[in-house]
């Protein structure tokens, strides 16, 4: 009787250890499928990324590092696993330092490119300079209506460019909107008691450039007499 106890219960033992022994296996194969989970689905987040800026015209001109070696060890891992899955918990290369960390760090480098692309593109689309002009401006009365719309429309397209938008297609749809509103602001920018010549030369001075022969004496004139020479600068072209 005693000896059948024994028996019993060393099978009992021995059927434990082997469902723990599965248990221990399935929590690996859980962590490990967690791990790859996550890392794919951001290199898909930043390949999606990448996709919808250059769909917006813009240029990032990202290359990852090793691209091609770890998508060699992407292939060599699949292969493997098909194979034999337990395969996982004795893999080829190590796969969190030489795998799973390698590709969320290459995904941090894209997601650098994209923000520094995405400001680049603004900035070049929006090279506003100096609002020394504007705040001249702003003091005179006729003047006021269309610097308010000015100063909205660059604070706006400023506030584009903090950040890498969800949309880049729709983004640069707005922005486009508004860099039409600011010009037309600019062309706007007008006063029927101020002399034609001098809101010509304020609205080129605050565009491209105003050439020197459009510095006539009755510009200068009417400058020195609001005290707005000093918000002007002359420089080569």
């Amino acid at each position: 009787m005693l000896l059948e106890r024994a028996a019993d219960l060393t099978a009992k033992i021995a059927q434990y250890q082997k469902l723990k022994g599965a248990a221990d296996e399935s929590e690996q194969f859980h962590t490990r499928a967690d791990q790859f989970v996550k890392v794919a689905e951001r290199v898909s987040g930043v390949r999606l990324g990448l996709r919808k800026l250059i769909d917006a015209g813009v240029e990032v001109g990202f290359e990852p590092s090793d691209g091609a070696a770890y998508s060699a060890k992407a292939k060599t891992l699949r292969a493997v696993l098909q194979g034999n899955p337990a395969a996982i918990n004795d893999p080829p290369f190590d796969l969190k330092h030489e795998f799973v960390d390698r590709l969320g760090a290459i995904a941090a480098a894209a997601d650098q490119a994209m923000l520094e692309a995405w400001t680049t593109y603004v900035a070049k689309r929006a090279p506003f300079g100096s609002d020394d002009v504007l705040s001249a401006l702003a003091v005179v009365p006729q003047f006021q209506a269309s610097v308010a719309k000015i100063r909205r429309c660059r604070a706006e397209i400023s506030a584009l460019g903090n950040g890498l938008p969800a949309d880049p297609s729709a983004t640069v749809t707005r922005m486009d909107a508004l860099l039409k509103e600011h010009d037309a602001a600019w062309a706007d920018l007008s006063a029927d008691d101020i002399p034609s010549s001098v809101v010509g030369f304020i609205r080129a001075a605050a565009g491209a450039g105003a050439p020197l022969k459009g510095f006539t004496s009755e510009v200068q004139a009417w400058l020195e007499e609001r005290d707005l020479l000093t918000a002007f600068r002359i420089r080569l072209g």
